[in-house]
C-alpha cells in the first residue's frame, strides 16, 4: 500500500484565557483521533499546533491587567500547552506566532504577495479615540450589527449572525477601553486583493466534494455575496511589524499571520529533528493532504482568505481538507467566558480521567449539527456505554481468565459462535477504519461500541461461568487486543491500560491498525494484573461536580500570573525539604501518586502528587524534595493530601525540584 504524507493542524487557540470543553471538541480531539488511526495505518503523518498570540483579544486582556501582552501570551501558552498535554493532545510540535521564526515568515511572506501585485496602499477612514488618543481596531470597539442590528458586538465579527466585520461598519460604536463614542480619522492601510480570486476559489471548492457541507456551502455563499478586498494590517503595537517603509505603528492583522502559523510551526518542527528542510515536503509538493481541523466560526479564514493567500503566494500547497465542527453549548446555553457560562478543560481533566472526557465529546461529537454538554448525559454515557459496554465485556473476560488461572487456554474446536466472532475480529479494522478515514468520528465510534456490545453478547451466550469454555475465553481474549488497538485513536490512555492487562509486549501506539484483525494472543499465554478501567460516576458526585464548576454566580477572575503575588504573601509560603519514605498508586486516579514523606516530624506527611506518568515508584523512594508545608490540606480524588511538592514543565512532562546539595530533612527555606 502506497503511503500517504498527510500535514494535520489544529486551529490556533487564543492566548487569552484557558480552554473549555467546546475548544476541545470543536478542533482538537478530532484532530488527534484522525492523526493517532493515520499513524497507525502507516502514514506519514506531522502533527502540528500552536497559540495565537497577536491581535486586540490579547491586546485588551494586558490593557485591563496593567501588564505586557507578552505576560498574557506567556501565561496561557502554558496553561493551553498542559491543558493539550493532559488530553492526550499528540501534537509533532506545538509553537507559538511570538517566536521569530514566525516572525520571519509572516514579513517575507507578506513582501512575496505585494511583489506579485496581490497588496495595496490604501487611505481609509477608521474609528479613532479622542480621549485615548489611538485608532480603535477590532475588539477595541463595539456596537450595532450593521447586517442583523444585534447590539454590543465586537469590531470584528458578529456573533449573533457570525457575519465578519471591520470596526467602521458598526452602528453606535463607542471604544471599549473608556466607553466615550468614536471619530472618523484617516488613516494608512495595506489590502489584499481577496476579490481576484472569487473564480478561482469558487472552481476549486466545488471540486472539494469531500469537505462537510458546513465549510462548503458557507464558502460558497460567501462568494456568491461578493469577494471584497480585506484590510490586513492594523494600527496596534502589539503583532508582527509590517515589513516595508512607511509602516512604523502597523501591524499584520492576526488573521493574515496567525494561519502562516501553521507553516512556521512546521518549519520548526523540522529544525527540532535535525532536519531543517523537511518542512518543504508538506507544505511545497502537491502529493501531500493538508488537513485543516476547526470550529465553524473560523470557516471563512481556512475555506476562504487563507487558500486564497495561498494561491497569491504561488508557492505553498492549497489545503486538501477543513474539517470544521459545528458548536457545543452546555446545559442547553450557549457557553459565555463573560456570564460565567462555560465548563473549563482544565476543571473537567482535573475531575475525570482523560479517556471518560475524551469518550463523551466524542460521542457528542457535533460534525453535522450542535451538540450539548449535559452532565446528566455526561453521567448516563459514562456509565451506560464507555463502563456498562466497553468496560465491561474487558473486565469480565479479564477477570474469568485470572480466575482460570491467568492463562489463555489451550483451543480444542470451534462452534458456530466462535466463527462468527473470528469473523467480527477479522473484519473490525475494516469497519471502524473506513469511517476515520471520512472523518466520521462519530460513526467510527458507534462502530467501536457496536464490536464491545458484540463482545458482550458472545460472552452471555457461550456462558462461561457454567463450564470451562476454552474457546470462549481464547477468542475473549483476543477481541480485548482487538478492542485495544480499535480505541487507541479515541481512547489512548486506556488503550494502553488493556495492552497491559494482557501481559502484551511494547505498546498499543507500536501496532499497525491491521493488526486488530488478527488472533494475536497464542494459547498458553500469561495475562498481566487485570484491575478496573473505569469508575461509576454516582449521582451525588456529578452533582457535586456541577455545583462547583457550573454555577451561575459570578466568580472571582483567578489570577495566574505569579507576578500579582504581592512579597508579604509570598513570605507566608513555607517551603520545606522533605524525603520520599513510601509510594502507593492512588486508588481512583491513573495520574496520581500517594506519597508519605518525612520533613522531620513525628509523623510522616501524605501527599497526592500527579507525577504517576513521569516517575517510577522506584526513582521516589529516598528522594529529598522540595514541600509547600503550610497549604490547607484537601481531599484529591477521596484521598487528604497534607502538602505540595515543586516540580518545574518541561515540554509537558513534571520534573521533580530537588535541592543541589542534600540538606536536613525538614530544613525551611529562605
Amino acid at each position: 500500500m502506497v503511503k500517504e504524507k498527510i500535514l494535520v493542524t489544529a486551529a490556533l487557540p487564543y492566548a487569552n484565557g484557558p480552554l473549555h470543553v467546546g475548544h476541545a471538541i470543536g478542533a482538537y480531539i478530532p484532530a488527534d483521533v484522525y492523526v493517532r488511526f493515520n499513524r497507525m495505518k502507516g502514514n506519514d503523518v506531522v502533527f502540528v499546533g500552536g497559540t495565537d498570540e497577536h491581535g486586540t483579544p490579547i491586546a485588551v486582556a494586558a490593557e485591563k491587567e496593567g501588564v505586557s501582552p507578552q505576560v498574557i501570551v506567556d501565561r496561557y501558552h502554558e496553561a493551553i500547552k498542559k491543558s493539550f498535554v493532559d488530553l492526550g493532545i499528540s501534537f509533532d510540535n506545538f509553537s507559538r506566532t511570538t517566536r521569530p521564526i514566525h516572525y520571519e515568515l509572516s514579513q517575507q511572506f507578506f513582501k512575496d504577495i505585494l511583489e506579485k501585485g496581490y497588496i495595496y496602499k490604501k487611505v481609509v477612514e477608521r474609528p479613532y479615540c479622542n480621549s485615548c488618543k489611538r485608532f480603535l481596531p477590532d475588539r477595541y470597539v463595539r456596537g450595532t450589527c450593521p447586517h442583523c442590528g444585534s447590539k454590543d458586538e465586537r469590531g470584528d465579527q458578529c456573533e449573533a449572525c457570525g457575519k465578519q466585520l471591520e470596526p467602521h461598519e458598526l452602528k453606535d460604536s463607542y471604544c471599549v477601553t473608556c466607553r466615550n463614542p468614536p471619530v472618523m480619522k484617516a488613516t494608512e492601510h495595506w489590502f489584499f486583493k481577496l476579490s481576484e480570486f472569487s473564480a478561482k476559489l469558487h472552481g476549486w471548492i466545488e471540486e472539494n466534494r469531500h469537505w462537510p457541507d458546513n465549510a462548503r456551502n458557507f464558502s460558497l455563499g460567501w462568494i456568491k455575496e461578493g469577494l471584497e478586498d480585506r484590510a490586513i494590517t492594523r494600527d496596534l503595537s502589539w503583532g508582527v511589524p509590517v515589513p516595508i517603509e512607511g509602516a512604523k505603528g502597523k501591524v499584520l492583522y492576526v488573521w493574515f499571520d496567525a494561519p502562516i502559523g501553521y507553516i512556521s510551526a512546521t518549519k520548526e518542527w523540522a529544525q527540532k529533528i535535525g532536519k531543517p528542510g523537511e518542512w518543504k515536503k508538506y507544505w511545497q509538493m502537491p502529493d501531500t493532504k493538508i488537513v485543516h481541523f476547526l470550529g465553524k466560526d473560523n470557516i471563512p479564514f481556512h475555506a476562504i482568505i487563507w487558500p486564497a493567500m495561498l494561491m497569491a503566494h504561488g508557492q505553498y500547497t492549497l489545503p486538501w481538507q477543513v474539517s470544521s465542527n459545528e458548536y457545543l453549548t452546555l446545559e442547553g446555553k450557549k457557553m459565555s467566558t463573560s456570564r460565567n457560562w462555560v465548563l473549563w478543560l482544565h476543571d473537567a481533566l482535573t475531575a475525570y480521567d482523560t479517556d471518560v472526557i475524551r469518550y463523551y465529546l466524542l460521542s457528542i461529537n457535533p460534525e453535522k449539527k450542535d451538540a450539548d454538554f449535559s452532565l446528566k448525559d455526561f453521567q448516563g454515557k459514562t456509565n451506560s456505554e464507555l463502563i456498562g459496554t466497553y468496560g465491561n465485556f474487558v473486565n469480565r473476560s479479564m477477570s474469568f481468565l485470572e480466575r482460570s488461572g491467568s492463562v489463555v487456554p489451550k483451543v480444542t474446536a470451534f462452534d458456530a459462535l466462535d466463527e462468527k466472532m473470528q469473523e467480527l475480529i477479522r473484519e473490525s479494522p475494516e469497519k471502524v477504519g473506513k469511517h476515520l478515514a471520512h472523518f466520521k468520528f462519530l460513526d467510527a465510534l458507534k462502530e467501536l461500541m457496536a464490536i464491545a456490545h458484540c463482545g458482550n453478547e458472545y460472552f452471555q451466550k457461550k456462558e462461561p461461568w457454567k463450564n470451562e469454555n476454552a474457546t470462549t475465553l481464547y477468542l475473549c481474549a483476543n477481541l480485548c487486543r482487538t478492542l485495544a488497538i480499535l480505541s487507541y485513536p479515541f481512547l489512548p490512555f486506556t488503550s494502553e491500560k488493556i495492552w497491559k492487562m494482557l501481559g502484551l509486549e511494547g505498546k498499543v501506539s507500536e501496532c499497525r491498525w491491521e493488526d486488530a484483525g488478527e488472533l494475536a494472543v497464542r494459547e498458553g499465554h500469561r495475562i498481566g494484573k487485570v484491575f478496573t478501567l473505569f469508575k461509576k460516576i454516582e449521582d451525588d458526585e456529578i452533582a457535586a461536580f456541577g455545583k462547583k464548576y457550573l454555577s451561575t454566580e459570578k466568580k472571582e477572575e483567578q489570577k495566574m500570573d505569579a507576578n500579582c503575588l504581592e512579597y508579604e504573601e509570598f513570605k507566608k509560603t513555607e517551603l520545606r525539604i522533605g524525603v520520599i519514605k513510601e509510594v502507593v498508586e492512588h486508588p481512583k486516579a491513573d495520574k496520581l501518586y500517594v506519597l508519605k514523606v518525612d520533613l522531620g516530624e513525628p509523623a510522616l506527611r501524605q501527599i497526592v502528587a500527579g507525577i504517576r506518568n513521569y516517575y517510577k515508584k522506584e526513582e521516589l523512594l529516598g528522594k529529598h524534595v522540595v514541600v509547600v508545608a503550610n497549604l490547607k490540606p484537601a481531599e484529591l480524588r477521596g484521598v487528604l493530601s497534607e502538602g505540595m511538592l515543586l516540580a518545574a514543565d518541561v515540554d509537558g512532562k513534571a520534573i521533580l525540584l530537588v535541592p543541589d546539595k542534600e540538606a536536613p530533612v525538614g530544613s525551611k527555606i529562605r
